[in-house]
């Protein structure tokens, strides 16, 4: 279950050139479509250094069911380079639709959804609660930009992870196979490190860039 008051921030690299900083929180416990739901926030922002050339500027939020973790509403406000994004989503898992607004041109549409989904943030928690094995490879449906891509995640060995100030920590890495515009991978390959015990903590977020 994600936890009020979790947060766990996102900083740059301790080696070469920081360029940005960012942060997932859960935020609080409210209603929404008549159930209790977790809203959980990611921000995400570039540096001056970045900035001047590629700003980044992130805020995405996603509210999840409090019985059964699945999304019920996900909203992204984006900014990165010149690509521009403001959108809601409400997920309606009675008819397995979803219903999309664009906040920038008030276009809607409807969206087909497989009965099991996640959304660019709930999928963060689903992955935590799985009971995983090294060489494992997990399979999730991702809805983001308006599309369900269905996603392979391999899961690496487990092997110690030193960090600086922090200390040395049992730790496996989790690989999403998949190609999304923006908030993950849109070129290249991307690594998040985790605890190798059941809280499943995360520690490390590597990626290769089209840079």
């Amino acid at each position: 279950q994600p936890v009020l008051g979790e947060r766990h921030p996102i900083q740059g690299p301790r080696m070469g050139i920081p360029v940005g900083e960012g942060s997932i929180e859960v935020k609080e416990l409210i209603e929404i479509q008549g159930r209790q739901a977790y809203h959980i926030e990611m921000r995400g922002r570039s540096n001056d250094v970045l900035s001047a050339f590629y700003p980044i500027r992130d805020e995405v939020h996603s509210y999840l069911d409090a019985e059964t973790l699945r999304p019920l509403k996900f909203e992204k406000h984006q900014r990165e380079g010149h690509y521009r994004a403001s959108e809601v989503v409400w997920f309606d898992h009675t008819t397995s639709t979803a219903t999309y607004e664009s906040l920038l041109n008030g276009s809607t549409k409807q969206i087909d959804l497989p009965k099991e989904f996640q959304d660019l943030i709930s999928a963060f928690y689903w992955f935590r609660a799985q009971p995983v094995q090294p060489g494992q490879t997990l399979e999730v449906n991702l809805y983001t930009d308006e599309k369900i891509y269905n996603t392979q995640i391999r899961i690496g060995p487990i092997q110690p992870l030193e960090l600086l100030k922090r200390g040395t920590f049992q730790a496996f890495t989790a690989e999403p196979k998949a190609a999304f515009k923006g908030l993950l991978v849109k070129r290249g390959r991307f690594w998040a490190y985790f605890t190798a015990d059941e809280r499943r903590l995360p520690l490390l977020v590597r990626a290769t860039t089209p840079w």
